[in-house]
């Protein structure tokens, strides 16, 4: 029998294959730490697709092919049809059959063969994140399905000026990611040079993207909002405390959302007060001084405050599914939930403010440009040129006076 759900679900199951999946499914959920609702529409939304799917192969193609042809085509009255909630209980249903992460599913034959090889050239040669990865790949599968390529003998007849018109023609429907069209572009025709499938290099082709370099300033939060964003954190209760030490780990360290995501218990060491971060955009670890209040934070956090889980990171979620590691959307999130209770929300678009803001207040503090660049781990010194515009009080020593003629008022 389904907990929360009674019995009534399992008898409209048509595969008796599929009832021990949906019994599983709803012991899954359980574990997990779903509320009796959330849990009663998942196995509802679970059952429904397992009347669809028969006695076919569950896997990541055919979900994808239930949300896009068999739900929208679907007339019973008591199914859920909400897209979001369908595609929300699927997923859970491959992260327990262990089918789950965020890559897209491979197509069959050739391209599918391509498309693996140029996922490991991402991994191996470049060293990407994995929501790059993912990034690449979508838009990658994209420039082959609308250039019809299914064997490797058409790219040897690619030009320039089919490569221009390509990614001029996405860039008519997806003006805002147009920037990301062309990366991914550049990047794939590198990898097609390197396997020998075309004859010359095809990147420069690529139109480049109208971007003045330096031409923003950065959004930074002062001292006092920063101190307005950490007090918003309820410290009264295990989620708000999670969420004070989230954001000490970026406010004071200048960590990305991806390196407090990925940070792990073993990585911490409060007897020699220092953390241990496995950066992945510099392909390795960094060790970073602990104040004494983020210390603190981290010690009540870990000890008291964190839920039981197998999970080695540190931060993981306080409701379902119970334990699982957050990401660096979920720390986006979480800077984000703490903005719009203090009222920044529209300054404070994602948790990577922290880090200029981090960056801008020891500029003022007197640090220079280089030690910046290796405290928050830039490869490059021109990225940390950027907070040299914010040091208002530095650039207006060296302000030229604004030129006025004689007889006549500015």
């Amino acid at each position: 029998m389904l907990k929360h759900c009674g019995k009534q679900v399992c008898r409209h199951v048509c595969a008796e294959s599929f009832r021990s999946i949906l019994e599983r499914y709803s012991q899954y959920l359980i574990s997990q730490g779903f509320s009796k609702l959330r849990h009663c529409r998942y196995v509802r939304i679970v059952e429904h697709f397992g009347r669809w799917v028969g006695r076919r192969h569950i896997g990541r193609p055919l979900v994808q092919q239930f949300l896009d042809q068999g739900l929208p085509a679907c007339q019973c009255s008591k199914v859920i049809h909400d897209r979001r909630l369908n595609r929300a209980a699927l997923h859970h249903l491959l992260e327990m059959l262990g089918q789950g992460g965020k890559e897209l599913p491979f197509p069959q034959g050739w391209r599918g063969d391509l498309l693996r090889r140029y996922q490991e050239y991402l991994v191996k040669a470049r060293g990407l994140a994995p929501a790059t990865i993912c990034q690449h790949m979508r838009y990658t599968l994209a420039m082959l399905s609308r250039l019809g390529i299914r064997r490797a003998s058409p790219f040897m007849g690619w030009t320039p000026e089919l490569i221009e018109q390509y990614v001029a023609g996405v860039g008519r429907f997806a003006s805002p990611r147009i920037r990301h069209v062309s990366w991914c572009t550049r990047s794939f025709l590198r990898f097609l040079l390197q396997e020998g499938l075309i004859r010359r290099d095809l990147a420069a082709a690529v139109p480049p993207v109208a971007r003045w370099r330096l031409a923003s300033l950065p959004t930074i939060l002062r001292k006092e909002e920063v101190h307005r964003l950490l007090g918003a954190a309820d410290l009264r209760t295990p989620l708000g405390r999670r969420d004070y030490a989230i954001v000490l780990c970026m406010s004071e360290l200048g960590l990305r959302g991806a390196d407090v995501a990925n940070l792990q218990i073993d990585g911490i060491d409060f007897a020699a007060c220092v953390m241990r971060v496995c950066q992945r955009k510099e392909r390795e670890a960094a060790v970073f001084p602990m104040t004494r209040r983020l210390c603190t934070a981290l010690k009540v956090y870990l000890r008291r405050d964190r839920p039981v889980c197998t999970s080695a990171a540190v931060f993981v979620r306080h409701n379902a599914p119970l334990g699982k590691p957050l990401t660096s959307l979920g720390i986006h999130s979480v800077v984000l939930r703490l903005a719009r209770r203090t009222g920044l929300g529209d300054r404070v678009h994602g948790a990577h403010v922290l880090r200029r803001s981090l960056a801008s207040r020891m500029l003022n503090a007197g640090a220079t440009l280089k030690q910046i660049a290796d405290f928050l781990g830039h490869t490059s010194i021109d990225t940390t040129t950027l907070y040299a515009k914010v040091d208002l009080a530095t650039l207006s020593r060296v302000a030229m006076p604004w030129p006025v003629r004689k007889g006549v008022r500015p």
